[in-house]
This record gives C-alpha cells, structure tokens and sequence, in this order.
C-alpha cells in the first residue's frame, strides 16, 4: 500500500475478476477518490456499478446521497453509467457488515475502495472497513491507498 499504486485482492477460489457488478465504495476521501480514478478501466469495462456510501454517526443520509450522485456524475462524464444508492443507517451492523450485504445483494464481483490507514489501536477498538476487505472478502477488491 505504501508504493501508492492500487492494489487488487483476489480470494482464494477466485477463478476470473468478474465485472458484471461493480460495487464503489465511496467516502469523501483522497483515498475514495485515488480509487475511483484507479478503476476507472475497470468501471469502464462493467456492466452494473453501484456507488455507496454508508451514512455515519447523525447523516441523516441526504449528504450522503449527494455525494454518491457526484461521483455518478463524474463518472458519466467519464462515459460509465452508474447508480448512486445509500442504505439506510444500521446501528445492529458494522460499516464492513453493511458493504459486505450490499455487495451480496447487488451480486457485486468487484468492491472499489480507498485503504485508510489507521493506528493500530483504533483499528483494534473499532474494527475497520479497510482490514475486512482485505482478510476476509469473498470477492475480489481494488483498493488505493
């Protein structure tokens, strides 16, 4: 991660990377943003891309689905059609639960996301969306850092 070039984790039993779905991750981050524009070869490639973001804390959710419509505005500059949907607030599930359900239900073979990076404790103490990606997905991830 540190090389600052995307990162792409395949799962074991992973035979292709399949881009029918696509599953964008999105926060308002440079790390979001560096991995959009990473997999933009890719979106370009798919044939389904969903844009999330996952309301935090007091967003009522209304932030946050501007934001995804921005970023499926500017990807349809790009000429990628994508759709922008943001679920609504689960306090009975974690952030890395929530993507990892809407992954499944959108069939997604391919989450995009940006890494954050974290100090050890508060990955420890809170969990991390980042660390679950990683170790335990079952579909391939593009991650930039």
């Amino acid at each position: 991660m540190q090389a600052g070039r995307p990162l792409l984790i395949v799962p074991d039993g992973a035979n292709w990377l399949d881009l029918r779905s696509v599953l964008v991750a999105w926060k308002g981050a440079p790390e979001a943003r560096r991995a959009l524009a990473d997999a933009l070869p890719m979106l370009r490639k798919a044939r389904d891309i969903t844009i999330i973001e996952i309301p935090e804390g007091d967003d009522d959710g209304s932030a946050a689905t501007a934001r995804a419509t921005d970023v499926a505005a500017w990807l349809a500059r790009h000429g990628v059609a994508a759709t922008a949907r943001i679920p609504e607030a689960a306090t009975d599930q974690t952030a890395a639960a929530q993507l990892e359900k809407i992954a499944d239900e959108a069939g997604a073979g391919l989450i995009v996301a940006g890494a954050y990076g974290h100090l050890r404790f508060r990955e420890l103490i809170l969990g991390d969306v980042t660390q679950h990606l990683v170790t335990q997905s079952a579909r391939c991830v593009l991650l930039s850092h």
